[in-house]
């Protein structure tokens, strides 16, 4: 008998439930917090901001996908070629 997992939560209807994973990205940009959210039905989608209380807020994104490393590497990407604006 298998282990269930979070996504086999029952919920009520109209709830939503998203897990969310923190990552810590280190760069010649800057220190940045990586939060990435997976969906019940298996779609992810991540969010980036400088860890810096002085920087300009920005926020980088991704769309959302079914690949975890997709959405992450979305990010980092976005990362590295705008961060010099901060």
């Amino acid at each position: 008998m298998g282990q269930a997992t979070w996504s086999e939560v029952e919920l009520p209807e109209g709830a939503e439930l998203l897990k969310k994973e923190l990552y810590d990205y280190n760069s010649e940009k800057g220190q940045f917090l990586i939060e990435l959210f997976e969906t019940i039905d298996g779609k992810f989608y991540a969010i980036g901001t400088n860890k810096n209380p002085d920087a300009k807020m920005i926020i980088y994104g991704s769309n959302v996908v079914y690949d975890k490393r997709m959405a992450l590497q979305t990010v980092i990407e976005k990362i590295e070629r705008e961060g010099a604006w901060c």
